[in-house]
């Protein structure tokens, strides 16, 4: 993450979350994208990969302008959509509204 409001984090075992106030829905893509790009592009080894030989991701991205009514649940609910529609779908993806992955 590049500025200093941005948050990436362990969220459960094998997953992370990443907030990123005051980023739009294609700006959110953006970076998940270079997330992924970024992680295979190191081509660490991953023998037993049905996917690939070194590690991959698989990112599902959420955006939501928050109010006083907004619930957490609600954008972790839908990123996780997100997440396993990309993890269904072949794995190394990117997951998010509209346009299902990349």
């Amino acid at each position: 993450m590049r500025r200093p409001q941005d948050l990436a984090a362990r969220y459960g075992g094998e997953e992370f979350i990443c907030l990123l106030p005051e980023t739009n829905h294609e700006g959110a893509i953006a970076i998940a994208m270079a997330i992924k790009n970024n992680i295979a592009a190191l081509k660490f080894p991953h023998k037993g990969s049905q996917v690939a030989d070194h590690v991959t991701v698989s990112l599902g991205v959420a955006t939501d302008v928050c109010d006083a009514t907004s619930l957490p649940e609600h954008i972790v609910k839908m990123a996780d959509g997100h997440l396993y529609w990309a993890k269904n779908n072949g794995r190394n993806r990117v997951g998010h509204e509209g346009t299902g992955a990349h």
